[in-house]
């Protein structure tokens, strides 16, 4: 809605060429912000489905005990990969009765340099401080990237689905 009134404002002013160009560089930056600084949702079940959901907009979803999942809003890069692990790490870290954590990335279906860097160096984290990392909803041209890059290990707990995720690491996980 801002978009299309400042494109419209801008052909008003700077004629229609010049309008469309500053409504394209504006769009673009308006997609760049987005990618850079996206929303990370907290899951939980919906009921006794296997549905996981946000938890912030179902407030009848529920936590899984002992073990955390998250959904970035957007697909993984170079711009956003870090600060999203960062988040879900100091979570983790705040958490100290957390035994697993479980990543949707149902976002991305390709994972650059960066990404695969971060995912690598936050599983070797999290690993050291006893807690799982789970990657669900991963498609396979992810996967593909994770095993070329060496992290067979992490590949191997790579779920199709979260309710997938959820069980492997609750039979590992007895809850309190």
């Amino acid at each position: 809605m801002v978009l299309a009134a400042a494109a419209a404002i801008a052909v008003i002013f700077f004629g229609v060429l010049n309008g469309m160009l500053i409504a394209i560089g504006l769009s673009i930056a308006l997609v760049v912000q987005r990618l850079a600084s996206p929303r990370v949702a907290k899951l939980g079940r919906l009921g006794k489905s296997h549905d996981f959901v946000d938890i912030m907009r179902h407030t009848d979803a529920v936590e899984i005990p002992n073990l955390a999942i998250w959904r970035p809003s957007v697909p993984l890069l170079f711009a956003n990969a870090d600060s999203i692990f960062r988040f879900i790490g100091n979570d983790a870290l705040a958490r100290p009765a957390l035994k697993g954590i479980i990543v949707s990335l149902e976002e991305s279906i390709d994972l650059d340099s960066t990404s695969f860097e971060v995912i690598a160096a936050f599983d070797a984290a999290m690993t050291k401080t006893g807690k799982e990392l789970r990657l669900a909803r991963v498609h396979d041209s992810v996967r593909d990237v994770l095993a070329s890059g060496g992290l067979h290990a992490l590949t191997a707990r790579c779920n199709y689905s979260v309710d997938d995720a959820v069980a492997a690491l609750t039979k590992k996980t007895p809850a309190k």
